[in-house]
């Protein structure tokens, strides 16, 4: 077994690293339930930029072009808070997507399976063994080096989110200017949503539709030059992001009435109805070879990411040896592997709720919460960074403001982060979740296994380099 090679290929510049940020953040998937909102989104969508993602992107390309250290967020949390809350940081920003794998490769399975037959994607068991063959699939392809998966991103986020998102905004946005009739009302005073009783438990889910922005920094070393090029790929990806978002949100809604938008079959359907308007019902396999193409580069960029850093984790003594253990391209193949076997027992959630949808919500809100977590250390992070910072670093990037500034956006997402903590444990009344307190068991019985592994694992390899120092003096 050999150790992890340094690899000091600069091949991202900043296309390449807004690409990652882009595919790694845009998910369709959220288009069906955005779309729900009418023309509600524009201010939900807005709300979201303003509180979360321009915080996020500010806080980010600070902590990114200030600390350059391999293990991107890990890095900046360790020298903001010590070691064992940046191991804790990772583990969770690891542990979240693991959790979230499942849901996505589900979605992967869905969508090629209305290619087929639509039937097929209420077939629990045939959703979990097509779940888990996509897993471990791309798990070998990912094993073959960063050049390939960056080529994988970069492709999938231009063929498989934009054009797909250019071809359903110009559709949908035709269908008002030929004088069809829309399935929203396009009054002003509908752009502030009535507030339903489902919407508190989706509120987490809605926040973290921007999430994702610290995604690039996991690969600082094959960056050109970070400094540079990390606040451009940042403000560019946000200016995509939040374009794509909405445009496709709206065109959507303007097409598709809302009983038709389903949070897994939904984006596919919305598809279908809006191409059959238009004499166009050819090109719905197109589309869905597209967007599967997308999700498997999503898939790819987190996949990989956040391994990255529980490498570095790893090299400090967090984890067993054999964990750092990376490939001859430089790929950490222990975490990668050990993130294949979690994933695939995980899937199993399929086969045991009362349905696809309920086993895909609780999936997607226990990685919320998780991911939650970890974004409440980094906005912390950034402020603590400034108050401790006595230079500033010519090629590095820094929010507006001084010290106010920081404490002022990063304030701003860490308390909106809080805010959705809270509101994830609220069961959203559209979706059946089952009995209440099984669903308040599941989730706060999860999260106490989650957090408690990481705890036990740092008390451990305390306990012993604490003995093993005292066998050496």
């Amino acid at each position: 077994m050999s150790l992890p090679v340094v690899n000091n290929k600069k091949i991202l510049g900043a296309f390449s690293l807004a690409m990652i940020a882009v595919v790694a953040i845009i998910d369709l998937r959220g288009l069906p339930m955005m779309a729900s909102y009418g023309l509600g989104a524009i201010f939900v969508y807005g709300l979201a930029m303003v509180l979360f993602l321009i915080p996020s992107g500010l806080v980010c390309a600070e902590l990114a072009t200030n600390i350059q250290k391999p293990g991107g967020m890990y890095a900046w949390i360790c020298d903001s808070f010590g070691d064992n809350v940046g191991f804790i940081a990772i583990w969770l920003e690891w542990l979240n997507n693991v959790i979230g794998f499942p849901a996505s490769l589900s979605f992967i399975c869905v969508t090629l399976m209305y290619l087929f037959d639509p039937g097929l994607a209420q077939n629990k068991a045939l959703v979990f063994t097509a779940t888990v063959c996509i897993l471990w699939v791309t798990t070998g392809f990912i094993l073959l080096g960063m050049k390939a998966s960056s080529r994988l991103n970069m492709s999938g986020a231009l063929f498989g989110t934009i054009v797909p998102a250019l071809i359903i905004t110009v559709l949908g946005f035709s269908w008002v200017l030929l004088g069809k009739p829309v399935q929203i009302a396009l009054n002003w005073h509908h752009v502030i949503p009535t507030m339903q009783a489902s919407n508190p438990g989706i509120f987490a889910t809605l926040i973290l539709g921007f999430g994702g922005m610290q995604i690039i920094a996991f690969h600082t070393a094959n960056a050109r030059n970070p400094g540079r090029d990390y606040p451009r790929a940042i403000f560019a990806a946000v200016a995509i992001i939040f374009g794509i978002a909405l445009c496709t949100s709206m065109a959507v809604a303007l097409v598709v009435p809302s009983h038709d938008l389903d949070i897994i079959s939904g984006l596919i359907n919305s598809f279908q109805r809006i191409f059959t308007a238009f004499s166009m019902s050819w090109a719905t396999p197109l589309v869905v070879v597209l967007i599967v193409f997308s999700s498997l580069a999503t898939f790819d960029a987190w996949f990989l990411g956040p391994a990255r850093g529980l490498v570095v984790a790893a090299q400090n003594g967090f984890f067993p040896r054999i964990f750092s253990y990376c490939n001859r391209q430089d790929m950490p193949a222990a975490i990668l592997l050990l993130q294949a076997v979690s994933c695939t027992i995980l899937s199993a959630v399929f086969l045991y709720m009362p349905d696809l949808t309920s086993g895909f919500w609780i999936l997607l809100n226990l990685s919320s919460q998780s991911a939650l977590m970890v974004y409440m250390l980094i906005f912390a992070a950034a402020i603590k960074q400034r108050l401790l910072r006595t230079e500033n670093l010519s090629h590095a990037y820094y929010i507006p403001g001084g010290k106010l500034g920081v404490w002022i956006v990063a304030g701003t997402g860490f308390v909106t982060c809080a805010m959705a903590l809270l509101c994830s444990v609220i069961p959203p009344t559209n979706i059946n979740t089952g009995n209440f307190w099984h669903y308040e068991a599941i989730l706060f019985g999860s999260n106490a296994i989650f957090i408690s592994i990481p705890l036990a694992i740092i008390y451990y390899y305390s306990r012993r380099r604490r003995l093993e120092h005292a066998v050496a003096t």
